[in-house]
């Protein structure tokens, strides 16, 4: 007995020693945020890499993008330079991957094109539910996050017909902070029409899906004159404006944000697409 008593505890002795040897060391962390640089030449913003390893930082950025940004690392600050300018018509991003010691993180720098101010947010996994949706006609809430106009939220009028105001929740799975809005317009491709069938909507934020507060506003009455002096009077045009922005005079965190549907130019609704911006 006293053999096999001893034998066990050399036994767990040997397992716990090994646990111990098949443990990792700790090898530090390192943590760096996205960069932005301005569309201009030579564009530099410096960073500071948020680490506890004293090893140096190296630096190395994807083959697609080291023609026009370059990246140098002195202890925890990182220079990130635009060795081109951005002459296109939208942003363009590079990933730096960036070692450490033993840790390896990437990180993204993000160049504007010229006078971009804001950046779209990543929709791709947003939801939404309301009180009233045709989802047969145009494709219901899920149309809501994409940029094919052709696909648009409707209101309810089968089997019955519910009244506006009409109200649509988009949940963001996250708070985000907010500084502009920007609803889509249904798009009819045939004729090219735009459908200005919302006449006013107001727009309220909320962190927790209870307690909402009222962030902005925008009316579209008709009759409508369009730049071009051509004066809309139908709720269908190819003139009628693509989409509305809503800018806000102080940014705002928000996870959950509802459109009210108070008035419309007809009796029917349609919005295409939701839209929310961080400033950059």
């Amino acid at each position: 007995m006293k053999r096999t008593f001893y034998f066990i505890l050399f036994f767990l002795a040997f397992l716990i020693q090994s646990c111990e040897e098949m443990e990792q060391p700790y090898v530090g962390y390192i943590v760096i945020e996205r960069a932005v640089v301005e569309a201009s030449l030579n564009s530099t913003v410096t960073l500071t890499a948020d680490t506890d390893i004293k090893s140096p930082i190296t630096l190395t950025v994807d083959e697609e993008a080291a023609e026009w940004c370059s990246v140098s690392a002195s202890g925890k600050e990182i220079r990130v330079t635009a060795t081109q300018a951005n002459t296109g018509a939208s942003f363009r991003t590079a990933q730096v991957k960036a070692r450490c010691g033993y840790r390896e993180t990437t990180f993204t720098v993000l160049q504007k094109f010229e006078g971009q101010q804001y950046l779209e947010y990543d929709w791709t996994k947003w939801t939404a539910t309301g009180n009233s949706c045709q989802a047969s006609d145009g494709g219901g809430y899920p149309s809501l996050f994409n940029d094919d106009r052709t696909t648009y939220w409707h209101d309810q009028y089968s089997p019955s017909f519910i009244e506006a105001p009409w109200h649509i929740t988009v949940d963001m799975k996250e708070e985000l902070e907010c500084h502009m809005f920007q609803i889509g317009r249904r798009h009819y491709a045939k004729n090219g029409n735009n459908y200005g069938t919302v006449k006013h909507m107001d727009i309220y934020t909320s962190v927790d899906n209870e307690n909402f507060s009222k962030v902005g506003e925008f009316s579209f009455d008709l009759p409508w004159t369009a730049p071009d002096g051509t004066v809309v009077e139908g709720s269908t045009s190819p003139l009628i404006p693509p989409y509305e922005e809503i800018s806000l005079a102080e940014p705002v965190k928000a996870r959950y944000v509802k459109m009210v549907i108070t008035e419309t130019n007809g009796k029917h609704a349609q919005v295409s697409y939701f839209k929310a911006y961080e400033k950059i």
